[in-house]
Protein backbone atom coordinates (compact mmCIF):
# COMPACT_ATOMS: atom_id res chain seq x y z
CA UNK A 1 0.00 0.00 0.00
CA UNK A 2 1.38 3.28 -1.07
CA UNK A 3 1.53 6.21 1.84
CA UNK A 4 -0.39 9.27 1.54
CA UNK A 5 1.88 11.94 0.58
CA UNK A 6 0.68 14.07 3.79
CA UNK A 7 1.49 10.95 5.93
CA UNK A 8 4.90 10.55 4.53
CA UNK A 9 5.69 14.26 5.59
CA UNK A 10 4.35 13.44 9.01
CA UNK A 11 6.59 10.73 9.64
CA UNK A 12 9.46 12.36 8.57
CA UNK A 13 8.72 15.49 11.05
CA UNK A 14 8.52 13.00 13.50
CA UNK A 15 11.60 11.09 12.52
CA UNK A 16 13.49 14.27 12.16
CA UNK A 17 12.67 15.50 15.55
CA UNK A 18 13.48 12.04 17.57
CA UNK A 19 16.97 12.30 15.74
CA UNK A 20 17.18 15.60 17.04
CA UNK A 21 16.49 14.96 21.24
CA UNK A 22 14.27 17.17 23.35
CA UNK A 23 14.30 20.48 22.72
CA UNK A 24 16.51 23.04 24.77
CA UNK A 25 14.56 25.83 26.82
CA UNK A 26 15.82 29.18 25.95
CA UNK A 27 17.90 30.57 28.24
CA UNK A 28 15.80 33.10 30.30
CA UNK A 29 19.44 35.55 30.31
CA UNK A 30 18.71 35.79 26.60
CA UNK A 31 15.99 37.50 27.29
CA UNK A 32 16.79 40.47 29.36
CA UNK A 33 17.01 42.33 26.36
CA UNK A 34 14.49 45.53 26.20
CA UNK A 35 15.43 45.75 22.55
CA UNK A 36 14.12 42.77 21.48
CA UNK A 37 11.21 42.12 24.48
CA UNK A 38 8.10 43.82 26.50
CA UNK A 39 7.77 43.84 29.23
CA UNK A 40 5.86 40.48 29.99
CA UNK A 41 8.75 38.85 28.35
CA UNK A 42 10.85 40.63 30.62
CA UNK A 43 9.53 39.91 34.54
CA UNK A 44 8.77 36.06 33.48
CA UNK A 45 12.59 35.89 32.42
CA UNK A 46 13.66 37.52 35.87
CA UNK A 47 10.83 35.27 37.26
CA UNK A 48 12.58 32.66 36.27
CA UNK A 49 15.78 33.74 37.17
CA UNK A 50 14.49 34.08 40.91
CA UNK A 51 15.26 30.07 41.21
CA UNK A 52 18.87 29.75 40.94
CA UNK A 53 20.25 33.57 40.72
CA UNK A 54 23.15 33.39 38.05
CA UNK A 55 25.73 36.01 38.41
CA UNK A 56 25.91 36.89 35.06
CA UNK A 57 21.91 38.41 35.67
CA UNK A 58 23.70 41.51 37.47
CA UNK A 59 24.86 43.01 34.33
CA UNK A 60 21.81 43.05 33.02
CA UNK A 61 19.28 43.67 35.46
CA UNK A 62 20.90 46.82 36.31
CA UNK A 63 19.62 48.79 33.24
CA UNK A 64 16.14 47.52 33.61
CA UNK A 65 16.10 49.87 36.45
CA UNK A 66 15.12 52.56 34.85
CA UNK A 67 12.89 50.78 32.39
CA UNK A 68 9.96 53.01 31.85
CA UNK A 69 7.61 49.98 32.34
CA UNK A 70 7.18 50.54 36.38
CA UNK A 71 6.97 46.56 37.18
CA UNK A 72 10.00 46.09 35.17
CA UNK A 73 12.03 47.85 37.02
CA UNK A 74 10.62 47.07 40.60
CA UNK A 75 11.01 43.61 39.39
CA UNK A 76 14.06 44.07 38.62
CA UNK A 77 14.87 45.60 42.07
CA UNK A 78 13.67 42.69 44.02
CA UNK A 79 15.55 40.41 42.36
CA UNK A 80 19.07 42.34 42.72
CA UNK A 81 17.80 42.58 45.95
CA UNK A 82 16.98 38.87 46.51
CA UNK A 83 20.65 37.97 45.43
CA UNK A 84 22.47 40.41 47.84
CA UNK A 85 23.16 43.21 44.94
CA UNK A 86 20.94 45.82 46.38
CA UNK A 87 23.97 48.40 46.82
CA UNK A 88 24.90 47.97 42.87
CA UNK A 89 20.96 48.66 41.94
CA UNK A 90 20.92 52.00 43.91
CA UNK A 91 24.20 53.49 41.61
CA UNK A 92 22.58 52.41 38.48
CA UNK A 93 18.93 53.53 39.68
CA UNK A 94 20.02 57.06 41.18
CA UNK A 95 21.58 57.49 37.43
CA UNK A 96 18.48 57.59 36.02
CA UNK A 97 16.32 59.43 38.77
CA UNK A 98 19.13 62.24 38.84
CA UNK A 99 19.40 62.56 34.82
CA UNK A 100 17.55 65.60 33.40
CA UNK A 101 17.44 63.90 29.90
CA UNK A 102 15.75 60.17 31.18
CA UNK A 103 11.99 60.02 30.08
CA UNK A 104 9.46 61.35 32.75
CA UNK A 105 8.52 57.31 32.82
CA UNK A 106 11.93 56.11 33.05
CA UNK A 107 12.67 58.48 36.23
CA UNK A 108 9.26 57.37 37.84
CA UNK A 109 10.00 53.92 37.62
CA UNK A 110 14.07 54.64 39.38
CA UNK A 111 12.36 55.95 42.52
CA UNK A 112 10.06 52.74 43.10
CA UNK A 113 13.55 50.15 41.90
CA UNK A 114 14.92 52.44 44.89
CA UNK A 115 12.30 51.77 47.21
CA UNK A 116 12.35 47.96 46.16
CA UNK A 117 15.86 47.46 47.39
CA UNK A 118 15.46 48.38 50.34
CA UNK A 119 19.07 49.66 51.46
CA UNK A 120 20.02 53.12 53.44
CA UNK A 121 22.35 53.93 50.26
CA UNK A 122 18.49 54.47 48.51
CA UNK A 123 17.64 57.32 50.77
CA UNK A 124 20.08 60.16 49.59
CA UNK A 125 19.10 60.32 45.42
CA UNK A 126 15.53 59.92 46.88
CA UNK A 127 15.60 63.05 48.62
CA UNK A 128 17.25 64.67 46.18
CA UNK A 129 14.72 64.13 43.64
CA UNK A 130 12.30 65.10 45.48
CA UNK A 131 13.63 68.29 46.50
CA UNK A 132 14.89 69.43 43.35
CA UNK A 133 13.19 67.21 39.73
CA UNK A 134 11.26 69.24 37.75
CA UNK A 135 8.74 67.52 37.43
CA UNK A 136 6.14 67.49 40.30
CA UNK A 137 5.42 63.42 39.30
CA UNK A 138 8.68 62.97 40.06
CA UNK A 139 8.77 64.89 42.87
CA UNK A 140 5.47 62.43 44.27
CA UNK A 141 7.15 59.52 43.41
CA UNK A 142 10.47 60.10 45.05
CA UNK A 143 8.50 60.91 48.43
CA UNK A 144 5.78 57.92 48.45
CA UNK A 145 9.51 55.78 47.94
CA UNK A 146 10.94 57.57 50.98
CA UNK A 147 7.67 55.93 53.03
CA UNK A 148 8.20 52.37 51.42
CA UNK A 149 11.94 52.47 52.06
CA UNK A 150 10.92 53.03 55.93
CA UNK A 151 14.86 53.88 56.92
CA UNK A 152 14.81 56.39 59.65
CA UNK A 153 16.41 60.29 59.24
CA UNK A 154 13.88 60.97 55.98
CA UNK A 155 11.59 62.66 58.03
CA UNK A 156 13.23 65.92 58.12
CA UNK A 157 13.25 66.41 53.94
CA UNK A 158 9.42 65.21 54.41
CA UNK A 159 8.46 67.79 56.61
CA UNK A 160 10.48 70.64 54.54
CA UNK A 161 8.72 69.00 51.02
CA UNK A 162 5.27 69.03 52.99
CA UNK A 163 5.67 72.50 54.03
CA UNK A 164 7.60 74.27 50.83
CA UNK A 165 6.15 72.01 47.63
CA UNK A 166 3.42 74.30 45.68
CA UNK A 167 2.14 71.19 44.22
CA UNK A 168 -0.37 69.55 46.47
CA UNK A 169 0.09 65.76 44.86
CA UNK A 170 4.08 65.93 46.17
CA UNK A 171 2.67 67.49 49.84
CA UNK A 172 -0.32 64.87 50.19
CA UNK A 173 2.78 61.98 48.99
CA UNK A 174 5.07 63.58 51.66
CA UNK A 175 2.70 63.57 54.23
CA UNK A 176 1.30 60.07 53.22
CA UNK A 177 5.23 58.76 53.38
CA UNK A 178 6.05 60.92 56.78
CA UNK A 179 3.04 58.37 58.40
CA UNK A 180 5.25 55.68 57.54
CA UNK A 181 8.77 56.66 58.30
CA UNK A 182 10.66 55.37 61.97
CA UNK A 183 11.45 58.97 62.69
CA UNK A 184 8.10 60.35 61.77
CA UNK A 185 7.49 63.99 63.12
CA UNK A 186 3.49 63.89 64.29
CA UNK A 187 3.42 67.73 64.34
CA UNK A 188 4.19 68.14 61.29
CA UNK A 189 1.55 65.83 60.08
CA UNK A 190 -1.22 67.68 62.18
CA UNK A 191 0.08 70.91 60.75
CA UNK A 192 -1.02 69.24 57.42
CA UNK A 193 -4.43 69.00 58.56
CA UNK A 194 -4.87 72.60 57.44
CA UNK A 195 -3.43 72.48 54.50
CA UNK A 196 -4.82 74.75 51.66
CA UNK A 197 -5.85 71.44 49.38
CA UNK A 198 -7.82 68.60 50.94
CA UNK A 199 -6.29 65.66 49.32
CA UNK A 200 -2.93 66.52 52.09
CA UNK A 201 -5.47 66.88 54.56
CA UNK A 202 -7.52 63.53 53.89
CA UNK A 203 -3.37 61.96 53.88
CA UNK A 204 -3.10 63.30 57.03
CA UNK A 205 -5.82 62.31 58.60
CA UNK A 206 -5.28 58.75 57.24
CA UNK A 207 -1.54 59.25 58.18
CA UNK A 208 -2.47 60.16 62.11
CA UNK A 209 -4.65 57.35 62.57
CA UNK A 210 -1.96 54.96 62.93
CA UNK A 211 -0.57 53.09 66.25
CA UNK A 212 2.41 54.94 66.84
CA UNK A 213 0.93 58.53 67.03
CA UNK A 214 -1.48 57.00 69.66
CA UNK A 215 0.32 59.36 72.34
CA UNK A 216 1.13 62.43 70.49
CA UNK A 217 0.24 66.06 72.08
CA UNK A 218 -3.21 67.46 70.65
CA UNK A 219 -3.81 64.53 67.97
CA UNK A 220 -7.39 64.44 69.26
CA UNK A 221 -7.85 67.92 69.15
CA UNK A 222 -6.51 68.00 65.66
CA UNK A 223 -8.62 65.17 64.64
CA UNK A 224 -11.90 66.51 66.68
CA UNK A 225 -11.38 69.73 64.73
CA UNK A 226 -11.20 67.89 61.33
CA UNK A 227 -14.23 66.08 62.02
CA UNK A 228 -16.67 68.78 63.10
CA UNK A 229 -14.93 71.69 60.47
CA UNK A 230 -13.61 70.47 57.62
CA UNK A 231 -15.50 71.39 54.71
CA UNK A 232 -14.70 68.07 52.72
CA UNK A 233 -16.57 64.96 53.67
CA UNK A 234 -13.53 62.85 52.71
CA UNK A 235 -11.47 64.64 55.14
CA UNK A 236 -14.19 64.39 57.91
CA UNK A 237 -14.69 60.63 57.32
CA UNK A 238 -11.16 60.13 57.45
CA UNK A 239 -10.51 62.01 60.50
CA UNK A 240 -13.67 59.47 62.30
CA UNK A 241 -11.29 56.54 61.44
CA UNK A 242 -8.22 58.03 62.81
CA UNK A 243 -10.31 58.45 65.84
CA UNK A 244 -11.93 55.07 65.81
CA UNK A 245 -7.93 53.89 65.34
CA UNK A 246 -6.91 55.58 68.33
CA UNK A 247 -9.42 54.65 70.71
CA UNK A 248 -9.70 57.32 72.98
CA UNK A 249 -13.28 56.97 74.77
CA UNK A 250 -13.94 60.59 75.28
CA UNK A 251 -14.46 61.32 71.42
CA UNK A 252 -17.34 59.20 71.79
CA UNK A 253 -20.27 61.93 71.74
CA UNK A 254 -18.40 63.57 69.11
CA UNK A 255 -18.75 60.91 66.79
CA UNK A 256 -22.26 60.20 68.02
CA UNK A 257 -23.22 64.07 66.88
CA UNK A 258 -21.65 63.34 63.42
CA UNK A 259 -23.58 60.24 62.91
CA UNK A 260 -26.33 62.45 62.63
CA UNK A 261 -24.23 65.42 60.31
CA UNK A 262 -25.43 66.00 56.71
CA UNK A 263 -22.49 63.90 55.24
CA UNK A 264 -23.73 60.79 54.97
CA UNK A 265 -19.84 59.45 54.36
CA UNK A 266 -18.66 60.95 57.36
CA UNK A 267 -21.56 59.57 59.29
CA UNK A 268 -20.82 56.05 58.25
CA UNK A 269 -17.10 57.17 59.04
CA UNK A 270 -18.07 57.90 62.73
CA UNK A 271 -20.72 55.29 63.41
CA UNK A 272 -18.00 52.37 62.19
CA UNK A 273 -14.99 54.44 64.64
CA UNK A 274 -17.69 54.23 67.48
CA UNK A 275 -18.20 51.12 67.26
CA UNK A 276 -14.60 50.14 67.58
CA UNK A 277 -14.32 52.45 70.69
CA UNK A 278 -14.36 50.01 74.11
Amino acid sequence: MIMPHKQKFYLAMIVLICLAGPLKAADPLDHLDPQRYGAGTLIAAIEELAGYQPDQAVDLLLPLLGHPDQDVSRSSAWLLRRMGRSSDGVGSASAVLADPAASLESRLAAALALAELKVASAQAPLQTAMASDTETQVRAAAARALGELYRPGAADALSAALLADDAENVRAAAVCALGKVPDANAQAIMNALQDSHFSVRLEAAWALGRPQFRDAQGIIGNLLRSLQSDSDCRVQAAAAWALGELGDPTVKDALIAAQNGPCRLTAQAAARANGEIQ
